[in-house]
């Protein structure tokens, strides 16, 4: 059935976020459409029994560092002949889709996360954090994380790569409730795909460079041996120069959550993050 939904809605994260919808693993799901696919993707969902609920406005992506995910979107009237994607609001429940389309409008982003089956404590979170000018969260999240080396299950650095088992920024990267939430839709995905499963599971057992400027990086197949890490290949949103310095060497000695050593070259900024997930 993945690969079905991979058909209509082009994006694995999206697929996955519908299967566990589907599944009633999630009371309730919330994806962007791009507005030519609409009819098609909602006749989809009713079909398999999944009320939707479209949002009354549509969004313009911006600042994107991959082609799969942006933090920052700027809204506009569904009128508008400018091409976007609406939000649609998916759940076996109809009064439940048309509830957490009345939260967007109404801003209320814990009432909508709680309607998403998201942790209180990573509602709150959000509440607190989010604003205009600080729409990613995963570096705040690494602020509340204790070391740099966290569960998979929590990798939510791997969404640019439509990876992860996640669609919420938890408060930290130890939060039991969002593990717990990761762990059971990675039993929902393995119940329809041994394969998928262990791909998925295999992406997000990766060290993670995470910039605001010069693009996010997977250390694939990495090894940490106290503060130093060995990995096979690097993936990545942008070929910056940082990609090359990284993909050039293959080892690393991490010197604190926001600054590392590559080959003597120290590399820091307010605005960068590592971590590792295994």
């Amino acid at each position: 059935m993945i690969q079905q939904l991979n058909q209509i809605f082009h994006s694995i994260i999206k697929s996955l976020e519908v299967l566990y919808v589907y599944e009633g693993a999630k009371p309730c799901g919330r994806i962007l459409l791009f507005q030519d696919e609409v009819g098609k993707a909602v006749n989809f969902l009713n079909q398999n029994g999944i009320y939707a609920e479209i949002s009354d406005f549509k969004v313009l992506k911006q600042n994107a560092q991959s082609e799969f995910y942006s933090d920052r979107s700027l809204k506009i009237a569904k009128t508008s002949p400018e091409k976007g994607h609406f939000f649609a609001y998916i759940s076996r429940d109809a009064e439940t889709a048309s509830k957490a389309k009345a939260m967007e409008s109404e801003n209320n982003h814990i009432g909508l996360g709680m309607l998403l089956g998201y942790p209180k404590c990573c509602c709150e979170f959000f509440e607190k954090n989010f604003n205009e000018r600080n729409t990613d969260l995963t570096l705040d999240t690494l602020k509340n994380s204790n070391g740099f080396e966290f569960p998979f299950y929590t990798n939510i650095a791997a969404r640019h790569f439509d990876v992860a088992l996640l669609s919420h920024f938890p408060h930290s990267f130890e939060c039991n409730e969002s593990i717990m939430m990761a762990k059971k839709n990675l039993d929902v995905i393995q119940r329809h795909s041994n394969e998928i499963s262990a791909l998925v599971a295999d992406i997000l057992k990766s060290a993670v460079i995470y910039t605001a400027e010069e693009g996010i990086f997977l250390l694939r197949k990495y090894e940490k041996t106290g503060n130093e890490i060995e990995y096979s290949n690097v993936l990545t949103t942008t070929k910056s120069k940082l990609y090359y310095l990284l993909s050039s060497n293959k080892n690393l000695k991490v010197v604190g959550k926001n600054n590392f050593m590559v080959n003597d070259i120290e590399i820091r900024g307010k605005q960068f993050g590592i971590m590792a997930f295994a």
